[in-house]
């Protein structure tokens, strides 16, 4: 393709369940090299999934969202941006800071009871349980004051359209309270992508579809092996000289790939 032109990176992030009930699920990130932003991207690389997917509030996941088969849940880091963004601009005193500061609410709470949980105070069951209880006054607070403002300010004034962003998310919002492995936003994709962010700088003008899907192979394998606890270059070292050495290569990865295998095990 033309060097100058439009291509896209997606990511996506899930888990594969620990062998045992009370093991943790391990991280999977996938890379997938794509030359639009078309929500059909999407839904190729979701396929037939069945289950909770939270993303953002970009349009071409609407259609996938309305699945039978899937839970849309939404993302308070994005509602609460532009809120912040006010903040920044025109202070801790102005209408958008009660926002912030309710949507603060909802972190503390998270990472109150995820403390508990890691530290094996909570079940998963007593942490959603919990977690529904500590938080449904909140999200009330947080409908309410929307509700109120939503009349009172221009809708395409800045705060406005932040309000209209977050009405229109609020549904799927709420949704992470649902199960213990969902958290308020979509961050940890955010974070996988910042590498391939940083350093796209340096293959601005690449033109290749093949390295540009090779690429994407190597970053999933890269930050997956980060996610699941293993030094990126020790384990590529690992996985490259094992697999060249195998003569079944299929069952080969299953047990070389890095949500497989164990950090201390190579």
């Amino acid at each position: 393709r033309p060097a100058t032109s439009q291509s896209r990176m997606w990511v996506a992030r899930g888990f594969k369940e620990g062998p045992g009930s009370t093991d943790p699920p391990r991280p999977i990130i996938w890379f997938e090299y794509a030359d639009s932003r078309s929500g059909d991207v999407a839904a190729s690389i979701i396929g037939n999934f069945s289950g909770y997917l939270q993303t953002d509030g970009y349009s071409g996941y609407t259609r996938i969202g309305r699945r039978p088969e899937i839970v849309h849940v939404g993302c308070w880091a994005h509602i609460r941006r532009e809120f912040y963004r006010l903040v920044s601009e025109q202070g801790p005193s102005c209408t958008a800071a009660e926002m912030v500061r309710l949507i603060r609410k909802l972190y503390q709470i998270e990472k109150d009871l995820r403390a508990r949980l890691a530290a094996g105070e909570l079940s998963r069951e007593v942490f959603v349980e919990e977690r529904k209880a500590a938080t449904t006054p909140v999200f009330e607070e947080i409908r309410s004051w929307l509700n109120h403002w939503e009349t009172k300010v221009p809708p395409h004034s800045p705060l406005g359209s932040a309000i209209a962003y977050a009405l229109g998310q609020y549904r799927r919002a709420i949704r992470y309270v649902d199960h213990w492995l969902l958290t308020p936003d979509n961050n940890p994709v955010e974070n996988a992508i910042r590498p391939f962010v940083i350093g796209r700088k340096n293959w601005l003008f690449h033109d290749s579809v093949h390295g540009a899907k090779a690429s994407g192979r190597l970053y999933s394998l890269i930050e997956t092996a980060k996610a699941n606890g293993h030094e990126p270059y020790r384990y590529l070292c690992h996985l490259f000289t094992e697999y060249a050495r195998a003569s079944d290569k299929s069952a080969a990865l299953d047990t070389l790939l890095p949500y497989t295998l164990a950090p201390g095990s190579y």
